[in-house]
């Protein structure tokens, strides 16, 4: 008499918590980095010091500190500079990177999604590499370079690359939605062309928001950079802000807040299944 094996049953690994889940998927795009590092040097860290160099030290030579609040032209954009680099980086980040994590010639988010992470995990992973270690290399190198040309002039200058890390918080969530949305890569240059530059240049990076024309104004007070310019400018040259401090970081996490929300909403759909 032979006695029938039972069935083997297959138990599905459970999710780890949160936490644990959006370090998994961090450093994964940590790894990712590894590779392509040097291809990044370039956009968030030489470009910056040749702004410096030919805008800063070159054209600045002919402008009256007058037109820039009594303090140097390259003083006036350094701190800009370092806050134009997290925007610069998150061009590289957030944008291919994340409309190839859901295609066949990327699938980096297809791939996570077949193991025990949840969509909002992948997501919240890629936010961290995106707004916490990139700033914090990537715009303190460059805050540590331009020291070299003398252009602080206030012991709160390390707070420049805390100001970059929240304008990096508050774009890099709506970027996510956006290019998690985008269905034809032929989009993609529209993310750079509507987004990243205007963002970039026409923040009062390089020059003072008040000489934009007046109907722009309301433009350059709703840019992440411009904020963030404002603070970082206040740490290194001593120059108070447009507006208190707190209200500049509340506008920036609210910024934050909603992004967040947004791309979860956006991601969960994509990688339902």
């Amino acid at each position: 008499m032979t006695t029938a094996a039972a069935p083997s049953t297959v138990t599905a690994s459970a999710p780890p918590g949160y936490p644990a889940a959006a370090w998994r998927a961090f450093l994964l795009q940590l790894a990712l980095y590894r590779h392509i590092w040097h291809g990044t040097l370039f956009s968030s860290v030489l470009l910056p010091i040749l702004y410096m160099v030919s805008i800063g030290i070159g054209v600045g030579s002919y402008i009256d500190p007058a037109a820039t609040g009594g303090i140097t032209y390259a003083e006036f954009i350094a701190p800009g500079l370092v806050c134009s680099v997290a925007v610069m980086m998150l061009g590289n980040d957030m944008v291919y990177p994340v409309f190839g994590g859901y295609e066949e010639w990327g699938g980096t988010y297809l791939a996570q999604r077949a193991t025990p992470l949840r969509p909002v995990d992948i997501l919240n992973g890629h936010l961290i590499y995106a707004v916490g270690f990139r700033p914090l290399t990537a715009c303190t190198v460059v805050a540590v370079v331009l020291a070299f040309f003398g252009v602080y002039t206030s012991p709160w200058a390390p707070l420049a690359v805390a100001a970059s890390a929240f304008v990096s918080i508050a774009i890099a969530p709506w970027l996510f939605a956006w290019c998690s949305s985008l269905k034809n890569d032929a989009m993609l240059n529209s993310v750079f062309r509507f987004a990243i530059m205007p963002i970039t240049l026409f923040s009062g990076v390089f020059f003072p928001a008040e000489q934009m024309p007046g109907f722009l104004q309301p433009l350059v007070w709703a840019s992440p950079l411009w904020h963030g310019t404002e603070l970082a400018r206040a740490a290194t040259a001593d120059v108070a802000p447009a507006l208190p401090p707190a209200a500049h970081l509340a506008y920036l996490v609210a910024l934050a807040v909603g992004g967040w929300f947004v791309a979860k909403r956006v991601i969960a759909r994509r990688l339902s299944f």
